[in-house]
């Protein structure tokens, strides 16, 4: 497998100098859009489950949620389903209005019952996107007597306790909050599944666009939804296809059989952005590349071989050659945008400063781990930087690449390389999951946190400090308290190393308007259009 990756980067780089970019690239038809991707880690298009950045643009697309967010501008709430909320004076209680005359792909129509039961569901799943709820206290128990639709378009969600309502409205602008077809998920149930299994490769949206057909690692394609509320979308057809390999992106670009590459190496990016008939989107991410060390084992575990990993990572080399797309060097923990950044940097490679960390914690002859990763670029190009760094140290990692997040997702890797990305544009949603573990048991329900999938007992200290500032109101105290969790968290020696706040790129062909990436990955197929 290794073998392969190393000769489709091979072959990636091979393209890029031999091929010619043709500025008069032939076209795909002009009232459908391909988009290039990698579907490996898509398991589904149940909004309820579904946790990926490629799933969570299709829920997008399919589903709508009761508020949004425009890509830029992040800071103001746009109306959806809601189309209009209040707050009540101490700050418990939203309230809110929902569109009349919406329906669903069914043909049902859409109600404050369908909202209701659709939060109801997020929760009493408790899969990894129920996180946006279940942080503010929802739960199994109190869910139904919280959330309640209180006539056929009035919606009253209290919270269980006091927190900064831009937090509660940017948790119902995420994917996860999308709202379901009730009545048609309860007539596909199973087992009480709540049409879990239904919804696995079909929808039960609102959205501009419908399901036609989904093969995991494969196609899905999605047709527009001629009666969307908000006006029918200008392309009759989205088709996602799986292309993993860098090198085949490119070549599929410039032929003209897609119009969105979002695979595509550095190498290939600055070919076409050299070439100048290619935009280049690049979309701040809210997450960061991170090495996930499992704290469970006797040998990560100790704080100076977590250090020790700080010093192995080669970031100006990677910085200006496989990262120089798609990340930002960053060791503290708020990117660059959101309250409490810091600009510090205060480790870079140094073989020699690993090795005598390595051999403080009775390690001086090295040790042997396997280290899981996605594939695709970046990812293979900087684990390899990071092993020929680890040998050195005495450090032997196994690579091995391919589809580990479920055994991530259990706690079962030594070592796991990827990036994450969060859905809620604030400080808050990358330190939930970087910086608390409230039950670091195996069986506990926080398989949506970084921090406890790496069994990382977080110190208590640093894990009040993020509740702290969820609850504040004071824009200028959050701040505050975020810039010196940021510096605690950098002097910590945490299971999660970071090294560069991440970057999402899409090459858009400049024959299509109207498609933006965004931030949150909730980009939009409905204001589409093609010269």
């Amino acid at each position: 497998m290794l073998r392969r990756q190393f000769l489709a980067s091979v072959a990636a780089a091979a393209v890029a100098t031999a091929l010619p970019l043709d500025a008069a690239m032939a076209a795909t038809p002009k009232d459908q859009l391909v988009i290039a991707t990698n579907m490996t880690t898509m398991r589904g298009v149940d909004p309820h489950e579904a946790n990926q950045i490629e799933s969570i643009e299709i829920l997008a697309n399919l589903y709508d949620r009761l508020v949004y967010f425009e890509p830029d501008n992040l800071a103001e709430p746009k109306p959806q389903l809601a189309t209009e909320w209040q707050v009540s004076a101490d700050g418990l209680t939203f309230t809110f209005k929902i569109r009349d005359g919406v329906k669903f792909h069914s043909g049902n129509p859409l109600t404050a019952k369908d909202v209701e039961w659709s939060l109801h569901r997020l929760v009493k799943l408790g899969l990894s996107p129920a996180i946006d709820l279940r942080q503010w206290g929802f739960n199994d128990e109190n869910v139904e007597k919280l959330i309640r639709a209180t006539d056929a378009q009035t919606v009253v969600i209290e919270t269980p306790e006091l927190w900064n309502q831009s937090l509660i409205l940017a948790s119902l602008a995420s994917s996860g909050c999308s709202i379901v077809d009730r009545e048609l998920a309860l007539s596909k149930e199973q087992d009480g599944d709540m049409g879990r299994n239904f919804m696995q490769a079909s929808d039960a949206g609102s959205g501009p666009f419908s399901l036609r057909n989904f093969r995991p690692n494969d196609v899905l394609m999605a047709d527009a939804n001629p009666d969307y509320w908000n006006g029918a979308p200008a392309m009759r057809r989205v088709i996602m296809r799986h292309m993993p390999e860098s090198s085949v992106q490119r070549l599929q670009l410039e032929a003209g059989d897609v119009d969105v590459a979002t695979r595509l190496s550095s190498t290939d990016l600055a070919g076409f952005e050299s070439a100048g008939n290619i935009d280049i989107q690049k979309v701040p991410g809210f997450g960061f590349y991170y090495i996930a060390l499992n704290q469970k084992d006797d040998i990560l575990s100790r704080p100076q071989v977590r250090e020790a990993f700080r010093y192995l990572i080669d970031y100006e080399g990677l910085a200006s050659t496989v990262m120089r797309y798609y990340g930002v060097m960053r060791q503290t923990i708020i990117p660059t945008g959101l309250p409490g950044v810091v600009d510090e940097a205060p480790y870079k490679l140094d073989v020699e400063k690993a090795k005598a960390l390595l051999a403080e914690a009775g390690l001086a002859d090295g040790f042997a781990k396997t280290c899981y990763l996605p594939s695709g670029t970046p990812y293979f190009e900087f684990a390899q930087s990071l092993q020929a760094n680890a040998a050195k140290a005495g450090i032997k990692l196994d690579l091995q690449v391919g589809d580990y997040l479920g055994k991530f997702r259990e706690r079962a890797t030594d070592i796991y390389f990827a990036r994450s990305g969060e859905r809620l544009p604030d400080p808050h949603s990358i330190l939930q999951s970087y910086a608390t573990n409230s039950d670091n048991s195996d069986g506990a329900p926080l398989s949506g946190l970084l921090a406890w999938r790496s069994a990382w007992d977080v110190p208590k200290p640093l894990q009040e400090k993020v509740t702290l500032a969820a609850r504040e109101t004071d824009p200028a105290r959050r701040a505050e308290i975020y810039t010196a969790l940021n510096e605690e968290y950098l002097s910590c020696s945490p299971a999660l190393v970071t090294s560069f706040e991440r970057i999402d790129v899409k090459a858009v062909v400049k024959r299509v308007s109207g498609y933006t990436g965004h931030p949150a990955w909730v980009t939009r197929w409905d204001k589409v259009t093609k010269a």
